[in-house]
């Protein structure tokens, strides 16, 4: 099982990552510690946070390591599922930080 089906095979987990999700969403900054918590598995921990990081979709505030902030690429559109390791669906779905900006200059 990799570290995408032990998040979303298990309400619980899954339901903590959600709720991380829409702070990002609705206030640019969520509980890193908090989720951490309800995973509780650092293994699993470090590689949802690699991928994350990774896709630049978080980042850690310097200061408070227990807070993450929306990331540079990061995007409302983004999905639970996309969110927990699912990238084809992520590459079809979700538009890149870049193709956000083109539409936004588009729209202007």
């Amino acid at each position: 099982m990799n570290w995408t089906e032990r998040i979303l095979d298990f309400p619980v987990r899954a339901a903590a990552v959600d709720d991380f999700l829409k702070d990002l969403r609705a206030h640019g900054i969520a509980d890193r510690n908090a989720v951490l918590a309800t995973l509780n598995e650092s293994g699993l921990c470090r590689e949802a946070l690699d991928y994350r990081a990774g896709n630049d979709w978080i980042v850690l505030a310097p200061n408070a390591p227990t807070i993450a902030l929306a990331g540079l690429a990061f995007v409302p559109q983004l999905t639970l599922r996309n969110f927990c390791g699912e990238a084809a669906e992520r590459d079809e779905d979700v538009p890149s930080a870049s193709e956000e900006e083109s539409k936004n200059h588009d729209d202007a």
